[in-house]
């Protein structure tokens, strides 16, 4: 079989398991003589287990009949990873809250987005949604590492694809060394991912996406187990995102967002 024969809405069928029996044994066939596609593939099932297991308890929620509209995306054509996007993006919004941290000093705590009248002036919606998104696909083997030329290499090749310096955070400091960044797409330009472990393998990432606003102060949001804390800095949205079990990770992930926060107002 060649390798012509095999698109990648085929691939992507197969993930989706949405092939018959018998195209589905040819293009097993052809992954096992294909290794770079096959880890692709290996890759693309990864992300989908994760999703479906982070995400199917509130895909099988009842809807609001606005929301399952949005929803009915098999008949519109649109790809199975984005219809969990969107379902991660209405879920981001409806469980959103938290708090909104002035500076270092104590954090107060914030009604709900959805309804609140105090919503920042950004597009909380798509931040909170890719933020989570890139932090739950992201693999290392994607991702620049700063390994050679260090974080000013790193920052030039973010600044490269971006069109624009972003500067790049360290997390040291907290017991995380940065394993890489990359540049993904956004509704308004390129974004950016930085992506740090600690010595268990724990990861947090931080995106930052170009976005014109008054100024949001760094602000806590809840989706499922996913934390984070973002802020706009007038031109730029960040968001610091990892998953965290209890009260003293959230502080934890709060101090380390306070470092970054200053770090790039420098």
């Amino acid at each position: 079989m060649g390798d012509d024969r095999v698109s990648d809405s085929e691939l992507n069928a197969l993930v989706d398991d949405e092939l018959d029996p018998a195209r589905q044994a040819e293009i097993e066939a052809w992954l096992a003589d294909n290794p770079e596609s096959a880890q692709r593939v290996a890759r693309y099932r990864a992300q989908s287990a994760g999703l479906h297991a982070l995400y199917d308890d509130i895909l099988n929620e009842d809807l609001p009949a606005n929301t399952a509209a949005l929803l009915d995306v098999r008949r519109a054509g649109v790809p199975a990873w984005a219809a969990m996007a969107a379902a991660i993006a209405l879920f981001v919004v409806g469980a959103a809250g938290g708090w909104i941290v002035r500076g270092d000093g104590a954090s107060e705590t914030g009604a709900q987005f959805a309804a609140a009248s105090t919503t920042p002036p950004i597009d909380t919606q798509v931040l909170m949604q890719r933020a989570s998104m890139a932090h739950v696909v992201s693999h290392q083997d994607e991702l620049r590492t700063p390994a050679v030329g260090g974080p000013a290499a790193m920052a030039d090749y973010i600044a490269d694809r971006m069109g624009k310096q972003v500067r790049v955070p360290s997390l040291d400091s907290f017991g995380y060394n940065m394993v890489g960044g990359r540049v993904l797409p956004d509704t308004d330009g390129p974004a950016a991912q930085f992506v740090f472990t600690d010595e268990n393998g724990h990861k947090v990432s931080l995106y930052v996406r170009s976005e014109q606003a008054n100024g949001v102060d760094i602000t806590y949001a809840l989706a499922d187990d996913l934390s984070m804390f973002y802020w706009n800095d007038s031109d730029r949205s960040y968001a610091l995102v990892t998953r965290v079990d209890n009260d003293t990770g959230r502080e934890a992930l709060l101090s380390a967002a306070k470092a970054v926060h200053r770090q790039l107002s420098q």
